[in-house]
């Protein structure tokens, strides 16, 4: 079953309205070196922080997106797991990258982790309209 729900406002109050609440929980997970670090909150476009691979178009055969906010985030972690976790954790293990591509309606995050000598490397890579 599926159900909509008509908003009443236009795509500009939609996009202030979410850039505002991702800065507001942002706030409010950090203090102390600990939390979220939002390293880079900017337009991008072709020559600004480009994506690393086109976004998709609108619609399909058009143009692909080329315009939005690009922000890179740092999740610093060492104080949400338990103490023997941080004890054997290597430097830098414990911090997640965020680099998200928000071209309203479409949105591309790749989120990374790393462990230290890049022994190891995870990436995801996440899609999604909104």
């Amino acid at each position: 079953m599926t159900t909509t729900h008509k908003l009443d406002m236009n795509l500009f109050q939609y996009q202030v309205g979410q850039l505002w609440s991702v800065a507001e929980a942002s706030k409010n997970e950090t203090g102390g070196g600990e939390g979220i670090e939002v390293r880079v909150n900017e337009p991008f476009d072709e020559n600004n922080y480009p994506p690393e691979s086109p976004l998709l178009p609108l619609t399909p055969g058009g143009p692909p997106l080329t315009k939005g906010q690009y922000t890179h985030k740092v999740y610093h972690l060492a104080s949400r797991v338990p103490a023997f976790i941080r004890l054997i954790a290597p430097k830098g293990s414990l911090e997640i990258h965020e680099k998200a591509w928000n071209a309203y309606p479409y949105c591309r995050t790749i989120v990374t982790v790393s462990l230290p000598f890049h022994l190891l490397s995870v990436s995801l890579c996440i899609t999604f309209y909104l």
